[in-house]
């Protein structure tokens, strides 16, 4: 189970909320060059936001040990960033999927862009629920993805079923710290955050473990890289402010705004509240079959 006072998001509503979001992500976290829609990972070696944005790829690679050939379904791909990188530098063979056709279309544009049509390609799925056959993958990816999901459980039962024997799952997302029932304001904080993402609610991370666990997968490994986040994190809680500004002029000239068009702001600063209050942590999980 996950926490208290969550909230049921359709496949459309998170679509939406990507839709609609795009602008947000083009002005704040270099989506044009980066195709990121991730914190990344900042260490000694990163000398800049762009950088940070890619070194999650290679920090997840090479955990999972993607190389040449290894095929990778990467559940949750957005515009295509990790699917790319993946491609490109590891040699993989990726699948993407992601609930948006917009975010599908430009994924798969920027494969033509680099010719990439041989070793990638993006379609449009729910990673609870695809198309694919058993054991397609040696490698199920997802990087803050499955925290959209209603069902995370439903998420890891399609990934055993879709890898391999000896395959791989490997994530990173965020988590709730605590087994207990949140306090009433910090859960209306992670709230208020959470929805504005379309996410129904973020695991706690024993639940996930042990969810894992109960699947069959072995080897699961779960590594606390909340610091390798944090600059990010900041950098967004920064964006608030002229951001806040910015929304409340649209929203005053725009009176049909969506929902997420009036809400995304906000959870720029929740996120980095809830995380200074150490109510979440942000975790790379890995397992095997």
């Amino acid at each position: 189970m996950g926490v208290e006072n969550s909230r049921k998001f359709s496949s459309q509503h998170i679509a939406q909320y990507y839709d609609v979001s795009e602008d947000h992500y083009t002005y704040f976290w270099d989506l044009n060059k980066s195709h990121a829609l991730h914190y990344g990972y900042w260490d000694p070696t990163v000398k800049n936001f762009r950088e940070a944005l890619a070194k999650i790829n290679e920090i997840l690679a090479d955990k999972a040990k993607i190389g040449k050939g290894t095929k990778v379904l990467d559940a949750g791909c957005g515009v295509g960033g990790s699917v790319l990188w993946l491609a490109q530098n590891k040699q993989a063979i990726v699948t993407g999927i992601t609930l948006s056709n917009k975010q599908a279309a430009r994924a798969n544009q920027s494969i033509k862009q680099f010719v990439l049509e041989k070793q990638a390609r993006v379609e449009v799925q729910n990673f609870t629920q695809t198309t694919f056959g058993d054991a397609s993958f040696d490698v199920v990816w997802a990087i803050e993805s499955v925290c959209h999901a209603d069902s995370k459980n439903a998420f890891i039962q399609e990934a055993w079923r879709l890898l391999k024997p000896g395959g791989r799952i490997i994530l990173a997302d965020f988590f709730i710290n605590t087994d207990e029932a949140l306090k009433p304001a910090d859960q209306k904080a992670i709230d208020a955050w959470a929805h504005g993402w379309a996410v129904p609610f973020f695991e706690k991370k024993n639940n996930f473990i042990s969810m894992l666990h109960a699947t069959g997968f072995t080897s699961v490994e779960t590594s606390d890289i909340t610091e390798n986040i944090l600059p990010s994190a900041k950098r967004l809680y920064y964006a608030f402010f002229p951001g806040w500004i910015g929304s409340r002029i649209y929203n005053f000239f725009n009176r049909g705004t969506t929902e997420f068009s009036k809400n995304n702001v906000y959870t720029a600063y929740h996120q980095y509240k809830t995380l200074k209050k150490v109510l979440w942590s942000y975790y790379i999980v890995s397992a095997k079959k």
